[in-house]
């Protein structure tokens, strides 16, 4: 019964490989369950993505809102600078009026104490 022995060990190491291939092929399937599971969370994640592009863009727009704003109200601002400027330029001739007045006024008080004491 030699040959019937020979025959099962074959069988047996047939079987063992069956079994091999059937393991190896199972853990080919599980990760494939992984990779079609980390799919399925794919959409969701871009969907997420898409709600932060979306807040960026609104924060984007009111940031460049604010912008103008500022850049209209320093243009108002700098008008306004100007009109004062240009309304306050004849104080500057004021200071040699008071000055000639201001002497003159002096000459005016000596001269008159001079002939009150008289």
């Amino acid at each position: 019964m030699p040959d019937t022995d020979e025959r099962l060990d074959r069988i047996e190491q047939r079987l063992d490989s069956v079994d091999d291939s059937v393991g190896e092929g199972r853990r080919e399937l599980a990760g494939l369950r992984e990779e079609v599971a980390g799919l399925r969370g794919l959409p969701e994640e871009v969907r997420n993505l898409r709600q932060q592009v979306q807040r960026l863009d609104v924060l984007g727009e009111a940031r460049d809102e604010k912008i103008r704003l500022i850049a209209e109200v320093q243009s108002h601002h700098g008008m306004q600078l100007e009109r004062i400027t240009k309304d306050l330029e004849p104080l500057r001739e004021i200071r040699d009026f008071i000055r000639t007045v201001a002497d003159d006024h002096e000459r005016r008080i000596t001269a008159l104490e001079k002939h009150t004491n008289q």
